[in-house]
């Protein structure tokens, strides 16, 4: 067991280590006369929640600030999942920020009951003359994971962030547009009060390292130690911080020596090799093979912006000119610990956890052929794919969105809208089709209403179909994917079978497939 001079991932308070410059980022825009409402990005492990720790330290402790109070909420743990929720945690969390400086208005805040945001805006607006209030939203990735934070939210919180009281900072994996899972709430001016630029926490370059020996560690390096030490890390936080923990362990004295890297390295492998495959899932599966192939052959060119900022980011590799090079010694260790994946599918798909873990891959290439893709239902796809193999219900909540984008998608092309011809009314009721279609002349069909619409449509029992467009085939798949999207609503608790949730997300590539194919038939006419 070694003693860290540097803990890793700790509960505890961390010490923020380097980062200068981007404190003084982030003190600058929060500052100004008129202060920027500013995004943190950074993958994970970078420090995003250090580095605000230590924002908020300076702010309360270290004076000459032109904030009072600083909330730092932590969305990652006790995530609300509704709006009303989200706005009564927000509520009782500004009072406990606030309550020393302004305990009455701490008081009102803790009394609110269901006019959370009324009450919110209240205690700012008269804020508003006296100070102003810094809230951070760290984890903002994870409230945003859900589609059922609405529009509404969002805008409230425009409102809220008007008063010159309240300055807003968000801490996410991802920028705000990236993370927006609700087609509707994209809609929303709130994420237009945010810098378009955000401030982005990578790995630390070379100079920044060097600070780090200089400050922290104070040893000296033999020529080609220090390369060594940048080599294998490329500056990801947590590698190169265990590295060292290995080396200012060591028994020996004078300079560290080239070896001796290399050495402690191998060593800090077993306790960073989590660390390293949680940043490797993080990956889609096409930056993943960029990866391998920058592996394999040490520089890979014109690599598209995704995954050039996923890979860098991360420690991965490094950028150079147009062109990523240098990948990581400690990512080859952890590729060569894997099972060879461009051999047999029986080593792909032969065990569970390898076919969690590769079937992701599947169905990304799936989604790659489909052409013309509606960019909604892309995004749904996209998104909900993120979220296998560590998500699954989260995964299953985002169905319902896929099912009522296509929903909307074949009235618009069936019907031009939600408002169905005269004259099929006539059609059915001579067919024999049931009453209940007749109701749809005045109120337009919800909920799985829409199915028995779809169906009769396309041709159901007794009735020849009055479909221009959509077939049979997008009809059977929307009926099977539609129970997994009220399932993916009301869960309660119930959990879905990995493998169950790979197969609705199948499904669902298949069913936008198969819409796709119906709409390119009028699209080439």
């Amino acid at each position: 067991m070694i003693t860290r001079r540097f803990p890793i991932l700790g509960t505890g308070n961390i010490e923020l280590v380097g980062r200068s410059s981007l404190l003084d980022e982030i003190l600058s825009a929060i500052t100004k006369t008129v202060p920027d409402h500013i995004q943190v990005v950074g993958p994970r492990f970078a420090g995003k929640t250090v580095l605000l720790n230590r924002l908020k330290d300076i702010i309360i402790h270290e004076g000459n600030s032109v904030y009072s109070s600083v909330l730092l909420w932590d969305l990652g743990h006790g995530t609300p999942c509704e709006d009303k929720e989200f706005l009564s945690q927000f509520a009782k969390n500004l009072a406990d920020a606030i309550c020393d400086k302004f305990p009455d208005y701490a008081s009102h805040l803790r009394e609110s009951r269901g006019t959370f945001q009324q009450d919110i805006a209240e205690v700012l607006e008269l804020l508003n003359d006296e100070t102003k209030i810094l809230v951070i939203f760290d984890g903002f990735d994870k409230a945003l994971s859900s589609d059922k934070l609405t529009r509404n939210l969002w805008d409230q919180l425009r409102e809220l962030a008007q008063n010159k009281s309240l300055t807003l900072i968000t801490a996410s994996r991802k920028t705000l547009r990236e993370l927006i899972r609700n087609p509707d709430a994209q809609t929303s001016d709130f994420w237009n009060i945010f810098l378009s630029t955000p401030i982005r926490i990578n790995c630390f370059d070379e100079n920044e390292i060097s600070e780090i020996l200089t400050n922290h560690c104070q040893v000296e390096f033999d020529k080609g130690a220090l390369t060594e030490l940048f080599s294998s890390t490329n500056g990801n936080p947590v590698l190169l911080f265990e590295v060292l923990n290995h080396l200012l362990d060591r028994q020996g004295q004078g300079a560290i020596s080239h070896s001796e890297v290399q050495d402690a390295v191998t060593k800090s492998f077993e306790s960073n090799q989590n660390c390293i495959a949680d940043l490797w899932n993080d990956c889609s599966p096409s930056t993943q093979d960029t990866v391998r192939l920058l592996v394999e052959e040490n520089q890979v060119d014109r690599v598209c912006q995704n995954d050039e900022i996923s890979i860098t980011e991360k420690g991965f590799a490094r950028k150079s000119n147009n062109r990523l090079v240098k990948p990581s010694h400690l990512v080859k260790m952890y590729l060569s610990t894997l099972e060879n994946e461009s051999s047999a599918i029986d080593r792909l798909f032969k065990m569970p956890d390898s076919f969690t873990q590769n079937f992701n891959g599947v169905i990304a290439k799936r989604i790659e052929q489909i052409r013309d893709i509606d960019p909604t239902l892309s995004r749904y796809l996209q998104r909900s794919l993120e979220d296998l193999p560590n998500h699954p219900d989260v995964c299953l909540s985002g169905i319902r969105g896929i099912i009522d984008q296509c929903f909307d998608i074949i009235w618009n092309v069936e019907f031009g809208g939600k408002s169905i011809p005269d004259g099929h009314f006539d059609i059915w009721r001579h067919q024999g089709e049931g009453r209940d279609l007749q109701d749809f002349k005045t109120s337009f069909p919800q909920g799985a209403k829409r199915i028995r619409l779809l169906k009769v449509l396309t041709g159901h029992d007794q009735s020849d179909p009055l479909a221009k467009v959509v077939s049979r085939s997008t009809c059977v798949a929307l009926n099977a994917l539609y129970p997994y999207g009220d399932f993916g609503q009301h869960q309660e608790g119930e959990n879905m079978n990995l493998q169950m949730v790979y197969s609705a997300m199948l499904l669902a590539v298949e069913l936008v497939a198969s819409l796709q194919t119906d709409i390119s038939k009028i699209q080439g006419l």
